[in-house]
């Protein structure tokens, strides 16, 4: 599936377009190159297309020219504007149930990422994985969720965060000083995941903002807007987060009904009537996944054909010849 039909809340581009307006950017005439204004940006349930978006972030840096502006966007971010989301996670009761929350809602303010937690003996490491290609918006994308995630941590907290290290999936960027300025924890660039790794030691201390009657509103709400969400996104969308969400082998089509209580019959209907096919879902994930694994792991091209479901590597190479017109070993060598 690709993502032209994907739709992508404005919660953000009002923090977005105030920080253009103070670097002399006209921002009505960047809204309007995809037909906004800076009034629609600010009503509840406005959304744009995934293309637009991408648009605006990409048209953003280039006529501000700030290779930083996903930090600086970041920056403005604190608790307060994220919504009900925000709200439960000031009321929390330890940083492990902030955590848990910021999981299991993120997707109440942005469909593109999904959280993986990996959970070792002496630390959690909070991952943050992509759920439609970021391509050109890779960067000050990842720049600003992990910035985000970043002030929710330490704003709970009261700067106490046990934060061990912080990870970026791209090249070390020539504006390094600030992220410096930004982060006192020491960062990595070039890793596999974006994530956030913290001491298990403290993530179950009270916080001193805790209030259980306010957290339980605040989680029926948030659960009420997940709902909501859930019954308004394409169902090939929640198919392929489905799909991505497995990160070894993918689920038997018979696993894919029963997870949304369908037949194999009625979830081919399903897909059909908004134009899509299971085949067309799983091919665009594998591809997906695909080039993750190419760019980011050191797993053989037999290795990988096993993890997406190919039966043998002869026919994981065809397909990925039919995907982006070179081999999977051109691809890697490209990588590097």
């Amino acid at each position: 599936m690709t993502d032209h039909k994907l739709m992508m809340p404005t919660y953000y581009l009002h923090q977005l377009a105030d920080e253009l307006d103070k670097l002399q950017v006209d921002t009505n005439h960047w809204l309007a190159s995809v037909g906004l204004n800076l009034k629609q940006i600010d009503q509840p349930g406005q959304l744009i297309s995934y293309r637009h978006f991408k648009k605006l972030i990409s048209s953003s840096i280039i006529l501000s020219g700030q290779s930083a502006l996903g930090l600086k966007v970041g920056q403005r971010l604190g608790l307060t504007t994220h919504g009900m989301l925000g709200y439960a996670i000031i009321v929390s009761s330890c940083l492990r149930e902030t955590i848990e929350l910021f999981s299991r809602y993120l997707n109440t303010r942005t469909p593109l990422l999904r959280v993986n937690l990996v959970c070792g003996p002496k630390t959690l490491k909070i991952e943050l994985h992509e759920c439609y290609p970021l391509e050109d918006i890779k960067i000050p994308f990842l720049e600003t969720a992990v910035l985000t995630l970043y002030n929710m941590l330490m704003q709970v907290t009261q700067n106490s965060a046990s934060i061990q290290s912080i990870s970026f999936p791209f090249k070390q960027p020539s504006y390094i000083d600030f992220y410096r300025q930004i982060f006192s924890q020491p960062i990595q660039f070039d890793t596999k995941v974006t994530s956030i790794s913290l001491s298990q030691n403290g993530l179950d201390t009270p916080l001193p903002m805790a209030d259980p009657n306010s957290l339980t509103q605040a989680k029926l709400i948030c659960e009420q807007e997940l709902t909501r969400l859930q019954s308004q996104e394409e169902f090939q969308s929640r198919v392929r987060k489905y799909l991505l969400s497995h990160e070894n082998q993918f689920p038997k089509l018979s696993c894919v009904a029963k997870y949304f209580h369908l037949s194999q019959r009625t979830l081919h209907r399903r897909l059909e009537e908004n134009n899509s096919r299971y085949s067309e879902i799983l091919a665009s994930v594998r591809e997906y996944r695909a080039k993750e694994l190419l760019s980011n792991s050191d797993l053989s091209i037999q290795q990988i054909a096993s993890t997406l479901g190919y039966s043998d590597s002869a026919n994981f190479r065809k397909a990925f010849k039919r995907w982006q017109s070179c081999s999977p070993r051109e691809f890697r060598s490209s990588c590097y």
